[in-house]
């Protein structure tokens, strides 16, 4: 077998995830655009609390500091498993993007606690 196959699966992975991710996540936000149509048929009042509850209302902050965590925890475990099959500059170059991403989330969620 090619040397090939392994970035390639990597990168069928990686589509694979992205794609299942934005299919749960448009699944959700259509079962809670429906219940909120429910409430408004009733004539119920919505107010934050059930946002809240329902899920529509996540802190911008928490989300920022998540990312920004898993970015780097990828990019930092792409650097390691290159260092454990020797091709260290490999795992530096594909691990540099994803940590460099979480960095960033952590500076949006430090500036956004500052803001405050």
């Amino acid at each position: 077998m090619s040397d090939l196959w392994i970035p390639i699966s990597g990168a069928i992975c990686l589509t694979i995830m992205v794609i299942v991710n934005v299919i749960v996540g448009s699944k959700n936000k259509k079962e809670v655009q429906q219940t909120i149509r429910q409430l408004l048929d009733k004539e119920v009042n919505i107010t934050p609390e059930i946002l809240e509850k329902l899920g529509t209302f996540k802190s911008q902050k928490i989300i920022d500091l998540r990312r920004g965590l898993a970015l780097i925890s990828i990019g930092v475990a792409c650097v390691f498993s290159g260092v454990v099959v020797y091709e260290a500059r490999l795992g530096l170059a594909i691990g540099l993007f994803p940590f460099l991403l979480g960095v960033a989330f952590l500076l949006c969620w430090k500036m956004n606690q500052d803001a405050e």
